[in-house]
């Protein structure tokens, strides 16, 4: 290696320097070595421990490389060891966990192991760390309680132990470490009560507990520090009231989804420096408006849904504005109008207001929001569209309203569109042309709607288009074969309809999951295919309440690949959803959801599990027997062939379809 020769060399850096090949196992680096940095460079294979044991190295940093598998010398470290910083962070392959990893490193002040898939218990070696300032342990799989050791580590200023399984109460022997700054202790699994009492964590400035399991009442202590900027307490039990705020250095507070009461302290208008505030998900009581943050001019991110708190217009200075605000979530606050302030909230990016009490058209300001890209009004008694910017905006949910009359032409102007939900209103007419050729558009739904008339023939730059639903319409005509341009779609919903046609054997081209074509004018044989294994990614196919004829094709059936040979128990249990899209604290995910005819009873799924699969042919001509080969389809859950001409036995090999819950073969 070229390093090896130069004996005087002090310092090494090639962090992110795209090595990309495997370490020699001869490799030496100058014993004269006091910081390396090897960062992020995609070295692969196993690390030599003679990096451990260089005698004069300082720093060590090897975090980013995934590819690496990294042993630690299995005899302690040299005590004479003057390692002070020691970065393995990001790495996936450590071969061990972290006993006897600490015995002599008593000189190190920075020590980062997060992301490195570490199993087992923290050792109580741990507490050997005497100069450590620094500790990072996040992301493991460490478990069992926080170790009494920490309690030695009195020049500690950072720990970081999220996203871990660690258990038992809150170590209370934390609140000692009186030059503690920050504290992470999220995504585990404590419980109990928090600690009443903490008067040594005065230099305290950022407290997360997100996602535990405490509960009782939030002590007044943590309200009362003078340093805290940050203060997460989200996805707990908590309970009781918010105590009084007696301090405004706070930045970031998170008390969302826990069980506290009773109405917001006045005192909270005092926390001046606020740029993030959510309460939401709670049983709060009172009423709020604009004027309770009207002090809070950095206010960016504002999230009170399901607070139990009631937003009210009476609590609105008419001059009341508040400038930073960047996203802005009252579902289910009781809101009857559109809060008046947002006239002026210029910046405001993501909106949430439904499941509230709107009625009526939006005002005409609302399109002067020219920053807004997230909207969900949906859950309201809205009767318009108009005076919505489609220009900026890239998200739209307005189902469940009173909206009349047809689409407006301004969506077929240039637009950011994503994602269109405007399902169950009184929409009628055609539809528009333009919709289908978008090339942002990757949700489109419109069912429950009055639309009439045919589908467009005019999808075109529709590669993005993941999501068609459009039943429970009054929509006629042929499917249009311009749909094999969407060539990324993989859900289409146009069932109840009045579609006139043959079964569309050119779908088999799309990466379709879900095919609802149920309770139309389909008719005529299922046959033709021209790709050996038809629909190979499909996993809902609803046929059902048609008039096709002639046997069940046993070719479109040994496509079928995703219902087969599935194991539920290393499958991962996931749901059909869009990526997410962030908007600051908030990430926006779409559920793909349904309408089936399961167990006798039509039944929304709000969210589909990627294991969900379903064959509906029910209520159709098909005659014949039943094919063997559907025995191969060994994964699925749903199986409805009733009323039809079917005749002879049930195929034996239908015994190894081991996973199904739901057979209906009458009539």
């Amino acid at each position: 290696m070229l390093f090896q020769n130069l004996t005087k060399l002090e310092v090494l850096s090639l962090s992110y320097v795209h090595i990309s090949s495997k370490i020699p196992m001869n490799v030496s680096f100058s014993s004269s070595l006091r910081y390396l940095d090897l960062g992020f460079t995609n070295l692969q294979g196993d690390l030599p421990k003679s990096i451990f044991l260089l005698p004069n190295l300082e720093t060590l940093k090897l975090s980013g490389n995934d590819l690496t598998t990294i042993s630690f010398p299995k005899f302690n470290w040299s005590s004479s060891h003057m390692l002070t910083e020691l970065d393995l962070s990001d790495n996936r392959y450590i071969s061990r966990g972290l006993a006897g990893t600490f015995g002599s490193l008593k000189a190190l002040n920075f020590l980062d192991f997060s992301w490195c898939n570490i199993v087992g218990p923290i050792p109580e070696s741990i507490g050997n760390l005497s100069q450590i300032t620094q500790l990072y342990l996040s992301a493991n799989h460490l478990e069992s309680k926080i170790p009494d050791a920490f309690s030695k580590l009195q020049k500690l200023t950072h720990l970081g132990l999220k996203i871990n399984n660690f258990s038992g109460p809150f170590p209370s022997f934390l609140v000692n470490l009186t030059k503690l700054e920050v504290l992470n202790l999220g995504y585990n699994s404590l419980s109990g009560p928090l600690p009443f009492i903490a008067n040594g964590l005065q230099n305290l400035k950022k407290l997360s507990l997100f996602k535990n399991s405490f509960n009782g009442s939030i002590p007044s202590w943590m309200l009362s520090l003078t340093s805290l900027t940050y203060l997460q307490l989200g996805s707990n039990h908590l309970s009781g009231p918010l105590p009084e705020f007696k301090t405004n250095s706070i930045e970031k507070l998170s008390m969302h989804q826990n069980q506290l009461s009773g109405p917001i302290p006045h005192s909270l208008r005092d926390l001046v420096n606020l740029t993030h505030l959510f309460l939401g998900s709670n049983n709060l009581s009172g009423e709020v408006g604009a004027e309770m943050f009207s002090t809070m001019k950095k206010l960016q991110h504002l999230g009170l849904s399901h607070s139990g708190l009631s937003w009210s217009s009476n609590k609105e200075n008419i001059n009341t504005t508040l400038p930073s605000l960047w996203t802005l979530s009252l579902r289910f606050c009781r809101v009857k109008d559109f809060p008046s302030f947002l006239l002026n909230a210029k910046q405001l990016v993501f909106l949430v207001l439904s499941e509230n009490e709107i009625h009526g058209q939006l005002p005409k300001w609302f399109g002067g929001l020219s920053s807004l890209q997230y909207l969900n009004l949906s859950y309201n008694n809205l009767t318009s569209l108009d005076h919505l910017s489609w220009q900026t905006l890239q998200f739209v949910d307005l189902q469940k309203n009173s909206l009349r009359g047809p689409l407006p032409s301004s969506l077929c102007k240039p637009n950011s569109l994503h994602m269109l939900i405007l399902s169950d209103n009184n929409l009628s007419v055609e539809i528009p042309n333009c919709l289908f050729i978008s090339g942002n558009l990757s949700v489109l739904e419109l069912p429950g709607n009055n639309l009439r008339g045919p589908i467009p023939d005019i999808f075109s730059g529709c590669g993005g288009l993941n999501y068609i639903g459009l039943s429970k319409n009054q929509l006629e005509g042929p499917i249009p074969r311009s749909l094999v341009n969407c060539t990324s779609l993989q859900v289409l919903d146009l069932g109840s309809n009045k579609i006139h046609d043959t079964f569309p054997i050119w779908l088999e081209r799309l990466p379709l999951e879900v095919l609802i074509l149920k309770s139309n004018r389909f008719h005529g044989a299922i046959s033709a295919f021209q790709t050996k294994l038809p629909f190979p990614d499909l996993r809902i196919f609803d046929l059902s309440e048609n008039s096709f004829t002639s046997s069940i094709p046993t070719e479109v059936l040994k496509g079928f690949k995703a219902m087969m040979n599935i194991d539920p128990h290393k499958s991962r249990l996931e749901y059909m959803e869009k990526e997410g899209r962030y908007y600051g604290p908030f990430t926006m995910h779409y559920d793909e959801s349904v309408i089936l005819f399961l167990k006798n009873q039509e039944i929304e799924f709000k969210k589909i599990l990627t294991i969900f699969t379903t064959i509906d042919l029910s209520r159709n001509k098909f005659e014949g027997e039943i094919p063997e080969f559907i025995g191969n389809l060994n994964s699925l859950l749903v199986l409805n062939l009733s009323h039809n001409n079917l005749s002879g036995h049930t195929p034996v090999e239908m015994k190894n379809i081991s996973m199904l819950e739901s057979l209906d073969n009458s009539f």
